[in-house]
């Protein structure tokens, strides 16, 4: 039987999770790519795992529009050499601004227990060039950068990661 505190881990898990996609999508749209966020009810049943599971689905990547809008001819946004990191870091830092954490040392600290605990996915540490702990001190000075952006993507955050939350709800509930 599941008690409520189990629902409310959940609950809560649901919207980390679809704030951690939507941060994703926010990023990578912002740099002129685009895709999808997936969320859905983990069905493991396994203690050790989150009670949701989420991805962000690029379907198309800042890189190639950005090449493709150049060699057209057309004005391609500016694709800094760090948009991939900043993309991969997205979601964890979507998570933090959530839960009410802006203070970019405070939020690097908490990435970095989060890859020394291996609570991040191995996608996003791709993005982000991490393959161990050592190699998050290249990371750190993009936290305040990815910060700052998201802060000003929240709007999109929100609303994605709002309507990801409702149709999981709707659906549980149905």
């Amino acid at each position: 039987m599941i008690t409520m505190t189990e629902q409310i881990i959940a609950l809560n898990e649901l919207h980390e999770t679809a704030y951690h996609e939507a941060g994703h999508k926010a990023m990578c749209e912002h740099f002129g790519g685009t895709g999808d966020v997936v969320v859905w009810k983990n069905e493991s049943g396994a203690l050790n795992e989150r009670a949701w599971r989420g991805q962000f689905r690029q379907r198309i990547c800042p890189e190639q529009m950005h090449d493709v809008s150049t060699r057209a001819g057309l004005t391609a946004i500016h694709l800094p050499r760090n948009w991939k990191i900043l993309v991969g870091m997205a979601g964890v830092v979507a998570e933090e601004i959530y839960l009410g954490e802006t203070e970019p040392d405070i939020v690097a600290y908490n990435i970095m227990i989060r890859i020394s605990h291996d609570d991040m996915s191995k996608t996003d540490l791709n993005l982000m060039n991490i393959n161990d702990i050592n190699d998050f001190e290249n990371s750190y000075i993009h936290v305040e950068e990815c910060i700052s952006l998201l802060l000003q993507l929240w709007p999109l955050v929100k609303r994605e990661a709002e309507y990801h939350i409702a149709c999981a709800t709707n659906a549980i509930t149905s």
